[in-house]
């Protein structure tokens, strides 16, 4: 490396004299974050005032717990009960079909509307009288065989003839008899044989001795119809007899029948009462049978809201109880005019529950109400005018019975001085409710202040700062301040 010379030993210090250094901008910056401190320490303080404010305001409010209150009311509670059902008719009627006929004329079809006395259908009967008339000569040829040869064996000894003879005169005497006793009180009845047969008993032992004339004639006659038999039996046969009758008896059946089907055709199907058509089976020009179910009818004169109540509203249920029915936006007025006398089990799902079931008979004038379709009821179950009452919600209940918590002005100077109650616990006996209070038979007067409800568990006699609330925070509601005018 080469030696400096003397000369640039000397000479450098003058050669490169060192520039002049600019200002620095770094102290400029020191006066910024100065204030800035000083700001994040004002926040904290004040944040830290707030906090503490907050924080002494809870400590205060903890020491005494506030707790919210209304007087006890003298109001008429209605006790209700609310129950759902289904729309029903008071009363439904099946009609079938008396016999085989043809459907002549269908008037109605399923869901119409009928008045009483309305023709539903009619059948055509042409086949049904024809079988009539049929059945009248078979039985008129029945009775003709059956007397022809009665006669023929009466008339077959003299014996037979003779004893014919004399149960007619017996028969026309038991009848005169007959009709005298019956008419015994009521002479004359201006027959003369009658008449003269009542005077003959009249003026002697009265109506008992014409009543055992009477029998004695009855005996005598029954011993004749049996000596006629016993006769007619040695010329004919039991059975051949029996066979007659029979004979006869089953044309007078089937003749009686077919008359009873005619009349119970004739005029159709009528309606009984005003209702609706729910079921409708016949159609124009079918044949249909015997003891079909034609025609359903369901009333409309009546209607029926059917519910159910549970084990625990039975006993609150009477007949003759009004209701309110809601059936949309509509409200009609129902009673209570029936509950079963038994219960019923009812299946939903998994769960089953025993009921009783009821009806109400709803007052329906403008037909608004849609029969099988649902509707609620408020039914009116019990009342009470000027009851004591409190929120439903203050009553609670212990080992020792229900119970209400209410305030009174505590009883220590200092307390009562700084505005402060005391917290009891009074037990009380309820009666009716409704869905906002309950009576209170005993335990409570007008104006007792209660506790709804306690935000916390607190004991008997704690001190506590008590806030009105619903009526009792009426201004008028409250005693004016000590010294204050008016």
């Amino acid at each position: 490396m080469p030696e400096t010379t003397e000369l640039e030993k000397t000479a450098l210090p003058e050669a490169a004299p060192a520039a002049p250094a600019p200002a620095a901008p770094a102290p400029a910056k020191k006066p910024r974050k100065k204030r800035k401190l000083k700001k994040w320490i004002f926040l904290s303080v004040l944040a830290l005032g707030v906090g503490f404010g907050v924080y002494s305001a809870a400590q205060a409010a903890g020491q005494k717990p506030v707790v919210q209150y209304e007087e006890a009311a003298v109001r008429d509670i209605d006790s209700t009960l609310s129950v759902s059902g289904t729309i029903t008719p008071n009363e439904t009627r099946s009609y079938f079909v008396p016999g085989a006929v043809k459907v002549a004329k269908v008037n109605f079809k399923q869901g119409d509307s009928v008045k009483k006395g309305d023709v539903i259908a009619t059948f055509d009967l042409h086949d049904l009288e024809l079988a009539l008339k049929k059945a009248e000569l078979t039985m008129e040829n029945a009775q003709l065989q059956y007397d022809d040869t009665m006669e023929d064996l009466d008339n077959s000894s003299q014996e037979l003839y003779e004893i014919n003879k004399e149960i007619r005169r017996l028969e026309a005497r038991e009848t005169t008899y007959k009709l005298a006793y019956e008419y015994f009180d009521q002479y004359p009845v201006h027959d003369a044989e009658i008449d003269q047969l009542i005077r003959t008993y009249d003026h002697g032992e009265g109506s008992g001795a014409m009543y055992d004339a009477w029998q004695d004639i009855v005996e005598e006659l029954t011993n004749k119809m049996a000596a006629r038999s016993a006769l007619r039996a040695a010329d004919l046969s039991d059975n051949n007899q029996k066979v007659l009758e029979n004979n006869l008896t089953l044309q007078k059946l089937e003749y009686d029948e077919t008359a009873r089907l005619v009349r119970e055709s004739q005029g159709g199907i009528v309606a009984d009462f005003d209702g609706i058509i729910t079921e409708m089976n016949l159609t124009e020009g079918a044949t249909v049978s015997t003891g079909m179910d034609a025609v359903r009818l369901a009333s409309t004169e009546g209607i029926l809201l059917r519910f159910s109540v549970g084990k625990y509203d039975v006993d609150r249920m009477e007949l003759g109880q009004t209701a309110e029915v809601t059936f949309g936006s509509k409200k009609l007025t129902g009673t209570v005019t029936r509950m079963d006398g038994a219960a019923t089990v009812e299946t939903n799902g998994n769960t089953t529950n025993t009921v009783l079931k009821g009806e109400i008979t709803i007052e329906d004038p403008d037909r608004v109400l849609k029969l099988g379709m649902d509707a609620t009821a408020e039914i009116l179950t019990a009342q009470s005018f000027g009851a004591v009452s409190v929120p439903v919600e203050a009553v609670k209940v212990d080992r020792d019975g229900e119970y209400v918590w209410t305030v009174t002005p505590a009883a220590e100077e200092k307390a009562a001085a700084e505005g402060l109650w005391e917290l009891h616990k009074t037990y009380v006996k309820t009666g009716l409710f409704d869905d906002v209070s309950i009576e209170v038979l005993e335990g409570l007067s007008a104006g007792d202040r209660v506790c709804a409800s306690l935000a916390q568990e607190l004991a008997e006699g704690t001190l506590v700062s008590a806030m009105p609330t619903g009526a009792a925070a009426a201004p008028e509601s409250q005693p004016a301040p000590e010294g204050s005018e008016g």
